[in-house]
């Protein structure tokens, strides 16, 4: 189960990305919402094997200068306050050469951000998560449940919101010419 820890009282400071280079690497996920740590476990096999597949799916029909990973990329979020680690990001690779110590994305080099749900972040993903990236004005957020699996995809509507374009059950394909000419079935990553 996630959990929110908020600094010392005492420090009255907020956590900053310096502050996630000195935590162990010790498997846990570690991001950071408007200020206050949140702390992870490490994703279950399942969870693990659904983004892996996802991104097996998406790789082949990426167009050049386009990077699609599972590799523990992040995003800034609101100058930093916000740093968020999505199971699969969908990338303009430009951004890695154009700041390559930078230690997350800036929201207008995101594509894609791909969260998939399990029994322990469910809220986080399907509320906190779609809140900030809709805020950071990422156009499009994908959820995969993991049970189905099935895909909802998600457009932001200009706004600070999105907007849910589809939900995709295995043996259904979504096609769309959006951030590329891409198609997925949600049987591709069971």
């Amino acid at each position: 189960m996630a959990q929110f820890l908020a600094r010392p009282a005492a420090s009255g400071e907020a956590w900053t990305v310096d502050d996630l280079i000195a935590l162990p690497d010790d498997g846990y996920r570690y991001e950071i919402f408007d200020g206050t740590l949140l702390v992870a476990p490490p994703p279950a096999l399942r969870h693990f094997g659904v983004a892996v597949r996802l991104v097996d799916a998406l790789k082949p029909q990426a167009p050049p200068g386009v990077l699609v990973s599972s590799a523990g990329g992040s995003v800034l979020i609101r100058g930093g306050r916000s740093y968020l680690i999505p199971d699969v990001l969908v990338v303009r690779d430009a951004a890695v050469r154009r700041t390559p110590d930078a230690l997350g994305f800036d929201p207008v080099d995101v594509l894609v951000v791909v969260e998939v749900l399990s029994s322990s972040n469910r809220g986080r993903d399907l509320v906190l998560k779609r809140h900030e990236y809709a805020a950071a004005g990422i156009g499009t957020y994908w959820i995969v449940d993991s049970a189905g699996p099935t895909l909802t995809v998600l457009r932001h509507d200009g706004e600070g919101h999105y907007d849910e374009v589809a939900t995709v059950k295995p043996g259904e394909r979504w096609e769309a010419d959006e951030p590329f000419p891409h198609a997925v079935d949600p049987a591709e990553f069971a």
